[in-house]
């Protein structure tokens, strides 16, 4: 299994048990869905619920949210559009130096550097219709997933979660 780790902080965004998809080498996309479960329950791709017996009772101890943020405990956070490019000063501040620090070489940090500034691009002029999430830690110097709500076939929503490639650590387990 690939776990996806946040590189500053080491906390955990996502694994490969989720349908992941890296765009223009810059951004992951991960679709999420809806879910209402018992509290602690982790439901991965694949599982089938339905099949597992049905315990009589109330609905106390349920949570419900997204699949994504509720199994890897992600925080929710707010940024203004002022805010949110202030931060992606400081934070690309700390991953260029994070990378030399790692012994990426120069032209390994320009690149990377380059494709960090690409994704930026593409997601800050629909910042203001975005929600935030830290990760479990809740360091704020740490990535900030973006959540973006996106028209589907069916006339509804699909919650999209995008991550900074740059910003992850992939690592086997």
């Amino acid at each position: 299994m690939l776990l996806f780790k946040d590189i500053l902080t080491g906390d955990e965004m996502f694994t490969d048990s989720v349908k992941y998809k890296l765009v223009d080498d810059c951004i992951f996309e991960i679709e999420c869905e809806h879910v209402t479960r018992k509290v602690g329950e982790v439901a991965l791709d694949g599982a089938n619920p339905s099949a597992e017996e049905v315990e009589e009772g109330t609905e106390e101890g349920t949570e419900s949210g997204l699949d994504l943020v509720l199994n890897m405990r992600l925080v929710e956070t707010g940024f203004s559009k002022t805010d949110y490019k202030n931060y992606l000063k400081t934070y690309t501040k700390a991953l260029m130096d994070k990378w030399k620090e790692d012994g990426k070489s120069e032209a390994e940090v320009n690149e990377a550097k380059s494709k960090l500034t690409e994704a930026v691009k593409k997601v800050l002029p629909r910042i203001g219709d975005m929600q935030f999430f830290l990760g479990e830690s809740s360091n704020p110097d740490g990535i900030v997933a973006l959540l973006e709500y996106r028209p589907n076939k069916s006339g509804g929503e699909t919650p999209v979660m995008m991550f900074f490639k740059h910003g992850l650590l992939e690592e086997k387990q």
